[in-house]
């Protein structure tokens, strides 16, 4: 598999509705942890992998713990230029709609960007993370919004399907052909709403911001982001685990490029 494109499927991935024993343990202790009321495709990804999935989350919780993949990324995205589409207009959807779309888009932007943060500094180190980072007075801003539940891919129609293709190929190397990002499904209610940004985007694309904007989030990461106490023990994982993980948060067409067009979209519908 290409690095261009993640090395699982996030819509074959496991769901989590499909998660059972300790598998669905962990995943609520990630939401509970995180404070996020979904899974995003990385850990659904790592659960069809062996024992990847407890192996990450007990050798990360610490990070996720700190609060600080939080709060760096509220400071990344207010370092890194955005380029946001013209004004965004309201009138085409009611207001439930623009609700659930924005909540939405905030949820994935929170968990896709601390996965960004926390990951990163975990994949930098070989070398585990100390558990004296944990400081549990830090408030944690808790998202429990109401919206739609995630759509399979087969309760999608077709003509909604390659909308979603579409959408998800911007900014992408492989184009139509990329694995869809799960941000995409979750609105794929809105099929008209994903045309629209389909459009706003692909301006933005053929200027090249999207990927100068996306380069600009990995150089930031790799001199502004978390630096992590170390524990002198080195931590196991195996070599198919490392890579996914590392071209998760170091290609700049995986979850980096989630995080700056999540966060154009939120931006935009402000």
């Amino acid at each position: 598999m290409s690095n261009y494109d993640f090395s699982y499927d996030p819509v074959t991935a496991l769901s989590e509705d499909q998660a059972k024993g300790k598998i669905a343990e962990i995943f609520s202790d990630i939401r509970k942890t995180m404070n996020i009321p979904l899974i995003t495709s990385i850990w659904r990804g790592l659960a069809g992998m062996n024992n990847s999935l407890e192996e990450v989350w007990t050798l990360t919780k610490p990070i996720y713990l700190t609060g600080t993949p939080e709060l760096a990324l509220t400071k990344m995205i207010n370092s890194v230029y955005l380029p946001i589409p013209n004004k965004f207009n309201h009138k085409e959807f009611s207001q439930k709609d623009i609700t659930h779309i924005r909540n939405i888009i905030k949820v994935y932007n929170k968990s896709n960007g601390m996965n960004l943060m926390a990951l990163s500094a975990f994949i930098s180190s070989e070398y585990k993370p100390s558990i004296n980072l944990i400081n549990t007075n830090i408030k944690k801003n808790i998202l429990e919004p109401e919206f739609p539940k995630l759509l399979n891919k087969e309760e999608i129609s077709i003509e909604t399907w390659n909308i979603v293709k579409n959408v998800n190929s911007i900014g992408s190397p492989k184009g139509i052909n990329s694995h869809v990002a799960t941000l995409w499904r979750h609105l794929a209610y809105w099929p008209n709403f994903l045309l629209l940004v389909y459009t706003k985007l692909k301006s933005i694309e053929e200027k090249g911001e999207i990927l100068k904007a996306s380069r600009d989030m990995l150089n930031y990461i790799k001199v502004d982001g978390i630096n992590l106490k170390r524990q002198k023990s080195k931590y196991n994982i195996s070599e198919e685990t490392f890579s996914t993980i590392q071209n998760y948060v170091k290609d700049s067409n995986q979850v980096i490029r989630m995080v700056v067009i999540g966060n154009i979209l939120d931006k935009w519908i402000k």
